[in-house]
């Protein structure tokens, strides 16, 4: 089997130094194998770097980087076959990332697996996204 990887260079996923996380964490934004493509996790943060203080802009950044990462691997939202949110404090803003996601997750629907975790790696983020998606060719 053959894979292909992408890091995405886009600002919004800059780090310290002038990397971007892929670079500094060695690792993909994207992996396209077996006629899939695998989504690392995005979560919320706006351009800067910093976090939202609002929930709903958390999601809706989430949401816009998962969508970038996709159409830099030729692929589309409606391309989506897997969904799974990561979660701190579901309980409480649930109902407003089922909204959110609802604008950007056309049908067919993927499937949705949804957690509630402790934490994610900075303090203060409430959602990360993972994905796959069937592959364009």
């Amino acid at each position: 089997m053959t894979k292909k990887t992408y890091a995405s260079k886009n600002p919004i996923f800059a780090a310290a130094g002038g990397d971007t996380i892929f670079d500094k964490f060695q690792y993909s934004s994207a992996v396209k194998a077996g006629g899939l493509v695998f989504v690392a996790g995005q979560i919320g943060l706006n351009a800067d770097g910093s976090i939202p203080e609002k929930p709903k802009q958390q999601f809706i950044n989430a949401f816009e980087r998962l969508k970038l990462v996709l159409e830099e691997t030729g692929c589309e939202m409606s391309d989506l076959v897997e969904l799974v949110s990561y979660h701190v404090g579901l309980s409480t803003h649930l109902a407003e990332f089922a909204k959110i996601k609802s604008q950007y997750v056309p049908e067919p629907f993927p499937t949705w697996t949804i957690l509630d975790i402790a934490g994610l790696a900075r303090p203060g983020l409430i959602i990360e996204i993972k994905a796959v998606a069937a592959a364009r060719n």
